[in-house]
C-alpha cells in the first residue's frame, strides 16, 4: 500500500469517525432534551394542586339550595389528580353564560367533616363526581364520568347540563297544563 493510498483511507477514516462523533452528539442532545422535558414534566405532575383554594370562596350546597335554581354540584378532595385534571374543564363549564343564568354551582370538598352528610346521601364513590339537582323536584341525576375527561369535554357537559333544565321546565309546564286541565274541587 502506498502512502497515498494509507493518506487517503485515514482521512476516509476520519471522516467517518468525525460523522460518527457528530451523530452521537446530536443523539445525546435529543435524548437529553427528551428527559429533561420528562423531569419538568414529572416535577409538575408532583406538584400539589390545591382545589380548594379556588372553589372554597365558591358556593356551598347550602347557598346553592337558597338560589331554588337547578344545581351543579360537584364533590372533589384535593389530592385526586382526576379532580386536578378536570378543574379546568370545570371552570370553564361554570364560565359560561348560559350556565350562569340557569343554575347555581355547588363545591363539595369531600374531604371536610361537615359534608361527609352530602357523601353519604349522594351516595359518592369516588372523585370527581358531579351531580345535576333539581330542588323543586328532587331529582338527582349523576354524570357519567367517562364525560368528564373527553376531548372538549366541556362543550358535550354544557350541552347536557342545559338539556338537563329544559326537561325540568318541560315537565314543570306540563304538569302546570294537567293541573289547569283538571276540574275545581268542590267542598
Amino acid at each position: 500500500m502506498t502512502d497515498e493510498n494509507k493518506q487517503c483511507n485515514g482521512k476516509k477514516m476520519m471522516k467517518g469517525l468525525v460523522a460518527l462523533a457528530l451523530g452521537l452528539s446530536l443523539v445525546s442532545t435529543v435524548l437529553s432534551s427528551v428527559s429533561l422535558f420528562k423531569a419538568n414534566e414529572i416535577s409538575n405532575m408532583l406538584k400539589p394542586v390545591v382545589i380548594s383554594k379556588q372553589y372554597d370562596k365558591g358556593q356551598n350546597m347550602e347557598k346553592a339550595l337558597k338560589t331554588k335554581k337547578p344545581m351543579i354540584v360537584w364533590f372533589y378532595t384535593d389530592w385526586c389528580g382526576y379532580c386536578q385534571k378536570f378543574a379546568p374543564t370545570f371552570g370553564k363549564v361554570t364560565k359560561n353564560w348560559d350556565i350562569k343564568k340557569n343554575f347555581a354551582i355547588a363545591y363539595v370538598n369531600a374531604e371536610y367533616p361537615e359534608n361527609q352528610g352530602l357523601m353519604a346521601e349522594y351516595q359518592v364513590q369516588g372523585f370527581p363526581t358531579v351531580f345535576l339537582v333539581n330542588p323543586e323536584t328532587k331529582e338527582k341525576t349523576q354524570v357519567d364520568n367517562n364525560k368528564l375527561f373527553v376531548p372538549n369535554a366541556e362543550k358535550g357537559l354544557i350541552k347536557e347540563f342545559l338539556s338537563f333544565v329544559k326537561k325540568d321546565s318541560n315537565d314543570s309546564k306540563k304538569t302546570d297544563e294537567a293541573n289547569a286541565n283538571k276540574p275545581a274541587e268542590t267542598k
